[in-house]
């Protein structure tokens, strides 16, 4: 039985572990992992040429400016675009890109977002303001794409998937009320990784457009 193909895009955390856990799952892993090129249909074209059909893609690009703690109002034009604004449209040229070979094989686009777009977060608006975009792509990809037989999810994880163990407890620490009921945050090699398989599986093929939270209950936004 052929292996199924994954392109995870991102550098870091946690395309990282991500694309170990797949890997390990039995996935053909391909990455984009250079998140310091400004995209341009010309560039991810070049990335994306070398593709055949493509069962899953799994997005978290996140350039080291947007993870960085700052103040709004210290935040000039150009900082403000390359904090929010470029990631958002690097991911709507990705989605150009991988349509073809997502259409090729009835694939599954993965955008994975930090929790913050939804419960806030002090210092990083730039970076909510990107994540939240790209988790309403993806919903907007899914009633656009579902008759090409694409399906796409947004999966939202806990700030610390994504931030500087610094951030990402000051962040937990203001806005959380609990610990997590499950006992911990989820991992991202193993659990994270499966929920990422089981979007792409056929199992779940009646399933599209969902924003899933997957931080073991910690922050329970809505």
């Amino acid at each position: 039985m052929a292996r199924r193909a994954v392109l995870i895009v991102g550098a870091g955390e946690p395309a990282t572990s991500v694309a170990v856990g797949l890997g390990v799952a039995g996935w053909d892993v391909h990455r984009i992992d250079d998140d310091t090129i400004v995209w341009t249909d010309d560039t991810l074209a070049v990335q994306c040429s070398g593709l055949g059909a493509v069962d899953l893609v799994v997005h978290a690009r996140y350039p080291a400016v947007a993870r960085r703690r700052a103040d709004l109002v210290d935040l000039d034009g150009d900082q403000w675009r390359a904090a929010a604004d470029e990631p958002l449209e690097a991911a709507i040229r990705l989605a150009r890109c991988v349509h073809r070979p997502l259409a090729a094989a009835g694939g599954t686009i993965v955008f994975l977002v930090p929790l913050m777009a939804s419960a806030g977060g002090a210092g990083f608006a730039a970076f909510a303001t990107a994540a939240e975009g790209i988790r309403v792509l993806a919903k907007s990809l899914a009633k656009t794409w579902g008759t090409d037989g694409i399906r796409a999810h947004a999966l939202t994880l806990d700030p610390s998937a994504f931030l500087a163990p610094v951030d990402a407890a000051g962040m937990a620490e203001a806005n959380s009320l609990h610990d997590p009921p499950l006992g911990r945050v989820p991992d991202l090699e193993t659990e994270v990784a499966r929920v990422i398989a089981a979007l792409a599986h056929d199992d779940l093929a009646v399933l599209t457009g969902a924003s899933l939270v997957v931080d073991g209950g910690l922050w329970m936004p809505g």
